[in-house]
């Protein structure tokens, strides 16, 4: 997905009054303030009493919502008629703050902190997943090449730790 489809999804929810943080690959580029790599498809973090609202402005821009029976409930997939896609992942805020995704018995979430994040794609100021929750959520499943990309770049920008997971790798390259 290129800058200008995400700069352009990002003003047509503003215009709606909608609140969303911008997550996945695009977030890291977004708290970086710079895009440091290709993109495949975009995240967004959004309220689940929003999603109908969301689907109504994705719809005007092209998009059609792709139903699967994987977290149907809270994460919703978008295609556009040229293929780019768009997940919404809704959450509920709980009374910590935690942003609970689905069933809060599985415990997936966006931990109370998490929406503080904010960041610039192109010359437009978003609200992003911050830099440390990225970080933790990264290091929850095995790295793919552009996780060891966007982990290195958030550390290096913000001065954090290199979360386990990606230490070993650092560590062989090292040798």
């Amino acid at each position: 997905m290129i800058i200008e489809h995400v700069i352009a999804l990002c003003r047509s929810f503003e215009s709606e009054s909608l609140a969303f943080w911008v997550d996945g690959g695009w977030g890291v580029d977004a708290l970086l303030g710079r895009q440091t790599r290709s993109h495949s498809d975009l995240d967004f973090a959004v309220k689940h009493e929003d999603l109908s609202a969301f689907q109504s402005v994705m719809e005007l821009q092209g998009y059609v919502r792709v139903l699967s029976s994987e977290g149907a409930e809270w994460n919703w997939v978008f295609r556009h008629t040229s293929g780019r896609t768009v997940d919404l992942h809704a959450f509920v805020l709980d009374q910590h703050g935690n942003g609970l995704l689905g069933d809060p018995a599985n415990g997936e979430m966006y931990p109370a902190g998490a929406f503080e994040g904010i960041g610039r794609i192109g010359s437009t100021n978003v609200s992003c997943i911050a830099a440390p929750f990225v970080l933790g959520f990264r290091n929850g499943f095995e790295p793919r090449d552009v996780d060891y990309h966007d982990v290195n770049a958030l550390c290096a920008q913000f001065g954090l730790a290199l979360p386990c997971r990606f230490q070993a790798k650092q560590d062989k390259q090292s040798n």
